[in-house]
């Protein structure tokens, strides 16, 4: 699990953007030619189950939508679960 920054490290951070932020294209441009590519490796943690128990027609319905939409049902429903855990976190930091 990743460390709280401090208010210092979280100060030069924002300086670094501000700084980043500011550069014109052609130095941005420069800078990104100049550099070196590096390999990043991301690696998450396998995805949790979780079971739920549908009716036949409302799973019919689900599957439908998610072939209409050409992905599967459970892509389909873990985006729609994301999608509204992210309303619901706007909706709580708007109260």
């Amino acid at each position: 699990m990743a460390q709280k920054l401090s208010a210092a490290e979280r100060q030069a951070l924002k300086r670094e953007a501000v700084g980043w932020d500011e550069l014109s294209d052609e130095d941005f441009a420069r800078l990104f030619s100049e550099g070196q590519p590096v390999k990043v490796r991301v690696r998450r943690p396998p995805p949790k189950v979780l079971t739920i128990a549908l009716d036949e027609p409302t799973l019919n319905r689900l599957k439908r939508v998610a072939r209409h939409k050409q992905v599967r049902a459970r892509h389909l429903v873990a985006m729609w679960i994301a999608e509204r855990l992210s309303q619901e976190r706007a909706a709580k930091n708007h109260r």
